[in-house]
């Protein structure tokens, strides 16, 4: 019985076994089948023997690259960047496409290149990585280029060109850290020097350079966000351990240095990494004072590869103009001579620069540092020689000390957190090439509008410059201006909240003067003379309470293109302003005692002398201005040419306010609007909010948007048609106007008469659009209705008992 078990199991297993075998034999057959189908290499007589196992090896080695890739190992949370930057070479595209990666330095775009250069190219039948070009000749990289694209050490150039040897061949090349565009054009010119398939990356700190060669597509790679930056410094400074509880704090404080550059992240890191607490204190504090020499060393390449009036622009952004408007920093610098637009393109382009969604010009902190840091290296140790002044122990040190120099251009003092400061003859007379003077309180909100900073300035104390450009001194303590003051080569002039009881005497050369703001000085009284101030475009009085006279000069600045006489509460009369042919804005609200705006000041054309002798009469006067705002002014008359013409002359496509944006007149006791309002075609917005004697609207411009009319107590009648566009306009604020109510029915006749002329399909549109308004809004509306109910309640709750029965 025992044999017979065994026999049967040796059976069983002999069977199993067989058909083990079987299935081996025939998976081994179908891998064979596969590898025959396989190209591989062709060993060849010409050749050694050595030569054909290398090139086996160096095969192999592509295709295992990715596993071991330094590169991809010290990638954290990046996979995002590598699918995107995978997704613009469209791989699976038959054409040659060509990528450009651009960023500041030390931004990553090695470290990408690198990355996608090891995961594609066992996918191609040569490839190249070529870095290090400024230290080699173009010639060179050519030859370099094909050796390791054909993988011939030996190529022979002679008349050989990249097209020719190319032409036909799927390859992958990565050229890094390009900075002339003479490289791309020998190495990789047109996309037709390259076989189907081909993929050409570019990584440069230029974007410009990208546009000129034609790139398929470029990716920016900006700073680390979201904790990324966090995970990655960590992964250098601990190893990617939970950082110890002493050095916690301190970390964050890296962190926030570095700003997200992955360089600045990694050499801090590394630097720091298994450091005691007290080394870390040591580099935090160094880094507050001095910058960190290796992370600078890769920053300032792109300063030095700028032209010098760029540079010039970089570190004047860096210094003073970080976060300021790019037009008004194109206005000052353009006044000392520097090519601005295309200065300020050019450093975009280079990533030293970026322009904000409001328009400002904003910088990497570490790049702000550098630049600040090759202002600091022309005089180490003495700030009195240096071109540029902004931080309070320079500036101090200088006036102290009366060491500034003729090298000085700009000084930028920001007086928060100083007691007091002196101003002397002295200390000035050697600074006569200073263009740029600002001195300001960043904390002014925090003090009330006032400066704590007590400012004692001699009687001599006087600027030595002739070529002042640009002059900002807010609450300058004196009542006149500094004696001597060059105002030949002046372009901005701002001295808001100054005690100056008057600006100067007399005419004086103001002939590059641009602007002009003296708000909120509560002791000017009168306006100097302009008439040689004849480029000057904007002029601000905002808030000059005791301001009496304007000087007829005013009236004929030709270029004025914004005038604020906003809050002049004593201002009773406004010379006219019939030459101000460029005005686009004209402010008056608060001049609570200008009555009336009569016919000869914004209306009555004058008559002028030609070159030739011929009088001509000015038919465009005020056409350009796009906003008139008179907001709690005592204006009672608004005559009709204040606004348009007379109808006579609107065959005239040049008539006067033609170009007007927005009207407010929100606070006036005006009566009546001009009857032929509705002539300005352009007209978007209209305020006549608090208006508590305005007693009719007219027929409106259809192009009105907001109509803000709430608070008009003695508005009685509005036109049927500007009734009826008012279901179109995207506001209609009527709040308050209670005599409407008396006119309901009349006003719901009106709308039926004009809603039987009207095409149905509008109505149906208006409904659904505010049917679809109302549901997106829903719980908004719901939440304010609740929140006034609680209002409402709590006030009654505060009422006599008789107050609650009424």
């Amino acid at each position: 019985m025992a044999l017979a078990d065994h026999e049967t199991k040796l059976k069983a297993d002999h069977e199993k076994r067989l058909k083990y075998d079987k299935k081996r034999v025939k998976e081994w057959r179908k891998a064979l089948t596969q590898v025959g189908k396989i190209s591989g290499f062709t060993s060849s007589p010409d050749k050694p023997e050595t030569w054909f196992i290398e090139e086996i090896v160096t095969d192999i080695s592509k295709k295992i690259s990715c596993a071991s890739s330094t590169y991809a190992k010290n990638l954290v949370r990046m996979d995002s960047c590598i699918r995107e930057l995978e997704s613009l070479l469209c791989l699976k595209s038959t054409k040659v496409r060509m990528l450009g990666i651009w960023g500041m330095g030390g931004i990553g775009k090695t470290t990408l290149a690198n990355v996608i250069y090891e995961r594609l190219s066992h996918q191609f039948e040569g490839c190249c990585f070529l870095e290090g070009l400024k230290s080699t000749s173009v010639e060179n990289l050519k030859a370099q280029l094909l050796s390791m694209v054909l993988s011939d050490k030996n190529i022979n150039m002679g008349f050989t060109s990249i097209k020719a040897r190319l032409h036909s061949k799927k390859v992958l090349i990565v050229i890094d850290d390009v900075n002339h565009q003479s490289v791309l054009e020998t190495l990789v010119g047109e996309h037709t020097w390259f076989g189907p398939q081909s993929r050409i990356i570019i990584t440069t700190r230029d974007k410009h350079l990208l546009t000129v060669q034609g790139v398929d597509a470029i990716y920016e790679v900006k700073v680390l966000k979201d904790g990324i930056d966090i995970e990655l410094f960590n992964h250098y400074a601990f190893k990617n351990n939970p950082p110890p509880g002493d050095v916690m704090k301190l970390s964050h404080h890296i962190i926030s240095y570095a700003q997200g550059l992955p360089l600045a992240l990694k050499v801090l890191g590394c630097s720091l990494c298994e450091r005691n607490k007290d080394y870390w204190m040591d580099t935090l504090n160094k880094l507050r004072k001095i910058p960190n020499g290796e992370i600078q060393e890769v920053l300032e390449i792109s300063f030095d590869g700028l032209k010098d009036d760029e540079k010039q622009i970089f570190l004047n952004i860096a210094c003073f103009f970080r976060g300021s408007d790019r037009t008004f920093v194109r206005k000052i610098l353009e006044s000392c001579g520097f090519f601005v637009v295309s200065g300020i393109e050019n450093l975009i382009d280079k990533s030293l620069i970026t322009i904000s969604d409001n328009g400002r010009l904003e910088m990497h902190d570490l790049l702000q540092e550098m630049g600040w840091h090759v202002v600091r290296k022309a005089s180490p140790k003495e700030p009195g020689k240096r071109i540029r002044l902004w931080e309070q122990k320079d500036i101090s040190h200088v006036l102290k000390r009366e060491t500034g120099g003729e090298e000085v251009e700009g000084i930028f003092l920001n007086l928060s957190g100083l007691e007091a400061m002196s101003f002397t003859g002295k200390a000035f007379s050697q600074m006569t090439n200073l263009r740029l003077f600002k001195i300001y309180q960043s904390n002014l909100w925090h003090t009330k509008g006032r400066m704590k900073c007590k400012l004692h300035i001699s009687d001599d104390f006087k600027f030595q410059s002739d070529e002042l450009k640009y002059l900002q001194w807010d609450e300058y303590p004196c009542e006149s201006l500094p004696s001597d003051l060059g105002c030949e080569n002046l372009a901005h002039f701002s001295m808001p909240h100054s005690h100056l009881t008057k600006l100067w005497e007399g005419q004086k050369i103001f002939g590059n003067l641009e602007l002009v703001d003296v708000s909120y000085s509560q002791y000017l009284k009168r306006t100097p003379d302009f008439s040689r101030a004849t480029n000057l475009e904007v002029l601000v009085l905002k808030g000059c309470t005791n301001l009496l006279e304007i000087h007829p000069s005013l009236g004929y600045l030709c270029k004025l293109i914004l005038l604020n006489l906003e809050y002049c509460i004593n201002l009773e009369h406004l010379p006219s302003i019939c030459g101000l042919v460029s005005l686009e804005t004209l402010i008056l609200s608060g001049c609570s005692k200008l009555k009336k705006l009569d016919e000869t000041a914004l209306t009555d054309l004058p008559t002028c002398w030609s070159e030739h002798g011929n009088v001509q009469e000015n038919s465009r006067n005020l056409d350009r201005i796009g906003e008139f705002n008179s907001y709690d002014s005592t204006i009672r008359h608004l005559p009709s040419s204040s606004v348009v013409l007379r109808s006579s002359y609107f065959t005239s496509p040049h008539c006067a306010l033609a170009s007007l944006i927005r009207l407010n007149l929100s606070g006036t006791p005006i009566i009546h609007l001009p009857c032929n309002l509705e002539r300005l075609s352009r007209l978007q917005r209209l305020e006549v909010t608090n208006c508590t004697r305005l007693q009719a609207l007219p027929v409106l411009p259809s192009s009105i948007e907001p109509l803000y009319a709430s608070n008009c107590t003695s508005l009685e009648l509005i036109v049927p048609e500007s009734f009826c566009k008012s279901f179109g306009f995207a506001g209609a604020l009527f709040g308050n106007c209670f005599k409407l109510r008396k006119y309901q029915s009349k006003m719901e006749y009106a709308a039926q008469s004009v809603a039987s002329h009207v095409d149905p399909t509008t109505w149906r549109s208006i409904y659904d659009h505010l049917n679809t308004f109302l549901r997106a809004n829903y719980a908004k509306i719901v939440e304010l209705i609740q929140a006034r109910r609680i209002q409402v309640k709590l006030s009654i709750a505060n009422q006599r008992p008789e107050e609650r029965i009424a």
